[in-house]
């Protein structure tokens, strides 16, 4: 089982965060738009961003062309660089996002895994599957985190909390398994559900092209473009015999100061099925 490594992309005011390696906080590019507009937040992955040459990405040899490919998804998925909610409703939406309701953390969760299922679908894989199980150990992630005042800032998961929170949900792991990260800072208390929903795009964007860049103002640089083993956990593709398997997601925010961390928190199905790694988890 392949372990997480973190490659933290940090989203500043509105923008950008992601987990190996550490960017500086910046801002999105946004544009001014009409109060009454709204727009569906998508993912759509261009022509050459392939499950074979994103493997060959997550061994950290990817071709020209897949960069290419990259480079082009990160410039056509422009949901974080507009102002345009997914609903009028999520501008007014005011929340505090390290405090956030049952309701709102399904929301955000289930956001999440709209936008992760839609590039699994284009190409060919399974869904992941919304699970209260995994929401129950993404909570405890995000306290553990709180707990110890760590957050995407330090650089690198919090290996110790994460375990401590898999063994309280039944599962025999002894380092990261489940944790993908991405965060942003803000020095707000309250957001609306739009700028969050915005910060987790940009954060899942950034992990499916590879882009390491601050914020989206250097996203034309091919340089930038150096790491897919966040997207190698999000499509199961990592050179195992588990590729093309699916995993059970759970969501969770928590913070530091005025960073927030987004824990993107996932259990692949075949832990699930282990009487090795399942002592008591139920998905």
């Amino acid at each position: 089982m392949k372990k997480r490594r973190l490659r933290l992309i940090l989203v500043a005011a509105m923008m950008a965060l992601a987990p190996i390696g550490m960017t500086t906080f910046a801002r999105p590019e946004t544009a001014q738009a009409a109060s009454h507009k709204t727009r569906k937040a998508k993912l759509v992955l261009p022509k050459g961003y392939t499950k074979q040459a994103l493997l060959k990405a997550y061994k950290g040899k990817p071709s020209k062309s897949f960069i290419k490919a990259s480079m082009k998804g990160m410039q056509v998925n422009s949901f974080s660089r507009n102002s345009l909610p997914e609903s009028l409703k999520d501008n007014k939406k005011l929340v505090k996002p390290n405090k956030l309701t049952a309701a709102q953390r399904e929301e955000l969760a289930d956001y999440s895994l709209r936008l992760i299922n839609q590039v699994r679908d284009q190409l060919d894989l399974p869904a992941w599957k919304a699970s209260e199980g995994t929401m129950n150990l993404a909570q405890d992630i995000a306290d553990e985190y709180t707990k110890h005042k760590f957050g995407i800032q330090n650089g690198n998961h919090y290996v110790a909390g994460i375990v401590r929170a898999c063994k309280k949900n039944g599962l025999n792991l002894d380092d990261n398994y489940v944790e993908d990260m991405a965060g942003f800072s803000e020095s707000k208390s309250k957001l609306s559900m739009t700028t969050l929903k915005k910060n987790i795009y940009f954060g899942l964007k950034q992990m499916i092209f590879g882009y390491v860049g601050s914020g989206e103002k250097y996203r034309t640089n091919p340089k930038l473009y150096r790491e897919w083993e966040h997207a190698g956990d999000l499509f199961n593709t990592q050179g195992s015999k588990h590729d093309g398997d699916f995993n059970y997601f759970g969501f969770s925010i928590s913070k530091v100061r005025n960073v927030y961390s987004l824990h993107f928190i996932s259990v692949p199905d075949f832990v699930v099925k282990s009487d090795t790694y399942n002592k008591d988890f139920k998905a």
